[in-house]
């Protein structure tokens, strides 16, 4: 299920996937996420930034929820001031 942190006025979700492949002692996780400013229709084109992480897996859907915020905080803390379309995104 997708989940929600707010971060300097931008909304950070991430959906954690189950990773599949060759068998591993756990379940292992990857992430699918994005960026987008509140109340912006994500799904339409330029209203999202959209990132994934799905070669590094990580040990619980918790750690890759929380792996994707980090990232999300990240990405977000580099849109200059004025959002994104004033670097052209």
């Amino acid at each position: 299920m997708w989940d929600k942190i707010e971060h300097n006025g931008y909304e950070v979700w991430v959906l954690p996937i189950l990773a599949f492949g060759p068998r591993a002692p756990t379940t292992l996780w990857h992430y699918s996420a994005y960026i987008c400013r509140h109340n912006a229709d994500a799904h339409v084109a330029g209203q999202s930034i959209r990132f994934e992480e799905l070669a590094a897996t990580f040990r619980s859907e918790e750690e890759a929820r929380e792996a994707g915020y980090v990232e999300g905080k990240r990405r977000v803390d580099m849109i200059p001031v004025g959002g994104w379309a004033a670097s052209g995104g």
